[in-house]
């Protein structure tokens, strides 16, 4: 809808009001109607304030549209982190996490044939991330090994389609006490060194093949060990956690002793920070409203068909697609158009907001235009409204044109716009995402039919003629 902020009190304004009128009933199919009222308090918070003089008017019932769509091709392998675990996600459904390391060997491994094999040791060092409920205990690392290596020269995703991971045998954590017991803990952030006892076989192979001198290079250990599979347990489902991939204190640390002298410790650390490394997570979001019917990469399923709402989750793919399908028609409106304000404000529904553990704030977003086939293109700069920058900050409290405050996001589509109207480039949307695309945050947003906490733009601008 186009209002202008007093009545014309001229011939000359009159004339003008009569001709802007003509052309918003001409745009009648193509804009959404609404009512609203022609004062000047009701034109919206952040907008610049209106002047009849200046001939400026507010579009604030453009169409929108709102999509979910689907990107698989995340990489993960160039991450310094490993992520695992299974969490049971109100909005996504069950997302589970698991990792793949190779095991490094610095120069050769070439015990004496006497020594014999004491217990064998994973060491990993978890960082502060959790996603999900640290008060549930869990399976922290369920370790397997591979039967086959990943080349180096491919790329690792987050998607099992695109890296498929060859599972092996299971050398599952075990207890001090019994062996087929696997450790059990709290996921508490606090934890900054896990120690996992593994199945003693799996050590004296790793032994017996040193005493045979097979592993006197890298090439023989990848071929004889392609790596380690690290899963969360069967039964979990409480939290995601990040371990380090690239601490030298990450380890498989094979422990033995000589006969002659065994109240001496001999030990031997194959490295995991040094090798390939990537890890995968996938949901089941079967149960979820419409997001079971997006299997396919770069596609998209309307906000109409997911109960109003849009998704955005890094690692798992989903992006939120905003199209602004009619405006360039704005063009209909003079040879000189200028927009001095579009703000885009997207709230949170209620009840959905992510599940972080250690307080950090709501995900960031990061904001680009895209193309038909919903591949991003160009980063859009100073989106942010509030701080100017080209992420967009989570706000625990943003207006929308009720004047009610929620929490969610606000960014700036000026120049944007302004590019579309001129024939500067094409519209076909904008893209958002999280600028940690390779961690679990999540994100949900209204969509434009929503009956509150929905999807708004609103557009002011000039006609210079």
């Amino acid at each position: 809808m186009l209002r202008n902020s007093k009545p014309a009190t001229t011939p000359a304004l009159v004339a003008l009001a009569t001709g802007w009128h003509r052309l918003v009933l001409g745009l009648s199919l193509l804009l959404v109607a609404a009512a609203c009222s022609s004062t000047p308090g009701d034109i919206g918070v952040g907008l610049p304030s209106a002047d009849a003089n200046t001939g400026a008017y507010l579009v604030d019932t453009l169409t929108i549209r709102a999509s979910t769509v689907l990107r698989d091709s995340i990489v993960t392998s160039s991450s310094n982190f490993l992520l695992i675990g299974r969490y049971r996600d109100p909005q996504l459904g069950v997302i589970t996490a698991k990792s793949y390391v190779t095991m490094g060997l610095s120069g050769t491994f070439t015990p004496d044939q006497t020594q014999v094999f004491d217990s064998l040791v994973l060491v990993l060092k978890p960082n502060t991330y959790r996603y999900g409920d640290t008060t549930k205990t869990q399976t922290l690392v369920d370790v397997h090994r591979l039967n086959s290596f990943v080349p180096s020269t491919q790329y690792g995703y987050a998607s099992p389609k695109l890296t498929p991971m060859p599972i092996g045998s299971r050398v599952q954590a075990a207890s001090v006490n019994d062996p087929n017991q696997a450790i059990i803990r709290r996921a508490r952030p606090n934890i900054n060194t896990l120690r996992l006892r593994l199945a003693p076989a799996f050590g004296v192979e790793l032994l017996n093949a040193g005493k045979a001198r097979l592993l006197n290079s890298q090439e023989q250990m990848d071929a004889l060990y392609p790596g380690l599979a690290l899963f969360p347990g069967a039964n979990d489902e409480a939290a995601l956690v990040q371990f380090a991939a690239t601490s030298d204190q990450s380890a498989l640390v094979l422990y033995y002793h000589d006969p002659s002298d065994p109240s001496t410790a001999i030990n031997h650390s194959f490295s995991l920070s040094t090798g390939r490394h990537f890890y995968q997570a996938e949901a089941d979001r079967s149960a979820i409203a419409g997001l079971g019917a997006l299997t396919t990469s770069l596609g998209q399923i309307n906000s109409a068909l997911t109960t109003q709402q849009t998704y955005i989750q890094g690692v798992l793919g989903l992006q939120t697609k905003i199209e602004i399908p009619y405006l360039a028609n704005l063009r209909s409106f003079g040879q000189h158009i200028i927009v001095t304000s579009a703000i885009m404000t997207a709230q949170i529904p209620d009840n959905t907001s992510g599940t972080r553990t250690n307080m950090a704030p709501p995900a960031t977003l990061s904001l680009t235009t895209t193309n038909q086939n919903n591949q991003p293109i160009t980063p859009i700069q100073t989106a942010d409204v509030a701080t100017s920058t080209s992420s967009i900050g989570y706000n625990a409290a943003v207006a929308n044109l009720a004047g009610v405050n929620q929490a969610g996001y606000q960014w700036s589509l000026l120049s944007y716009c302004q590019a579309v109207i001129n024939g500067q480039t094409t519209n076909d949307g904008l893209l958002l995402n999280t600028t940690t695309p390779a961690t679990p945050e999540r994100v949900v947003l209204g969509g434009p039919n929503r009956a509150n906490n929905k999807l708004q733009f609103r557009l002011y601008l000039i006609s210079n003629n």
